[in-house]
């Protein structure tokens, strides 16, 4: 095998094949670091509606994982309350945690039920959720969910 072939595989185990619940982290993180939601402003979703960037100037660390904001007012709002401005499922991807599974997420896939923040993987599983009740998936996702932190303790 060549170096090339076992390079790609390597990338391929790494970084493609979705992680267990043994890699199982409250908040999820990157790869290499700590930082949630891949360094998007929690916040500004809710507040704004939009998908921003953080600065490493702003940050606030929370449940072990280092949160990014493009502004002070952004940061306070959520040290100020995290859980209200904190993703549901940890910031992993919720049509995955309704079925079952741990997925990341893109930051650009994302909506605001019932004014708690949810995010997807992909474009798909948020029209899965839209398509077939979001309700029904939130509920199946907080069953999913609360067995993750119960056998994660």
């Amino acid at each position: 095998m060549s170096l090339k072939n076992f390079m790609s595989i390597a990338v391929f185990w790494t970084f493609m094949v979705p992680f267990s619940a043994s890699a199982f982290e409250e908040i999820q993180t990157g790869y290499f670091n700590k930082t949630a939601l891949q360094g998007f402003d929690s916040s500004r979703y809710l507040t704004d509606g939009l998908s921003v960037k953080g600065s490493k100037t702003f940050i606030f660390d929370w449940k072990g994982a280092t949160w990014h904001f493009a502004d002070a007012e952004s940061r306070d709002l959520f040290a100020a309350s995290p859980n209200q401005y904190a993703p549901q499922y940890g910031g992993y991807c919720s049509n995955q945690m309704s079925l079952g599974n741990l997925s990341n997420i893109d930051p650009g896939v994302w909506l605001i039920h019932k004014e708690k923040l949810y995010f997807f993987g992909h474009q798909i599983g948020k029209d899965r959720w839209q398509e077939t009740g979001i309700d029904a998936r939130i509920k199946d996702a907080d069953r999913h969910w609360k067995k993750y932190m119960a056998e994660n303790k």
